[in-house]
């Protein structure tokens, strides 16, 4: 089996680098994190499923598992046609610091640690509609 670093280490050069940078920003701002490699990307768990880094025709998308509730707070970030999933996609290492991975990190993970302490879902249940 396959794992983060073989993921990272596959990739092209200015991708495995801004893997590098997006992986060292997580681990070193989320305290506890857990990494793993699921469904053949890194993949990070935190108070559940938290985040994970996708490489993309497009660049690197740094991906947030309740990313549908930061979107006031972080614009940069694109939902695409998913429920709860938002991303930004990286496509140099200057767009780290432009779109403030570092800040974007550190208030999904203090937002995925209050809605697990809330017991609020990731994604309404459709049969409360009916």
């Amino acid at each position: 089996m396959r794992s983060v670093d073989e993921y990272i280490e596959s990739l092209p050069d200015e991708r495995k680098k801004i893997c590098e940078i997006a992986r060292e920003l997580i681990l070193t701002n989320v305290p506890g994190i857990e990494e793993k490699l699921s469904f053949k990307i890194p993949f990070y768990h935190y108070f559940g499923m938290f985040m994970y880094l996708n490489n993309t025709k497009e660049g690197v998308d740094v991906a947030f598992c309740r990313g549908k509730d930061l979107l006031e707070e972080f614009p940069q970030l694109n939902i695409k046609k998913r429920a709860a999933i938002a991303t930004i996609t990286i496509q140099t290492k200057n767009d780290i610091a432009k779109l403030n991975l570092r800040e974007l990190i550190v208030a999904a993970a203090a937002w995925n640690e209050e809605a697990k302490r809330l017991k609020i879902p990731m994604i309404k249940s459709s049969r409360s509609n009916q």
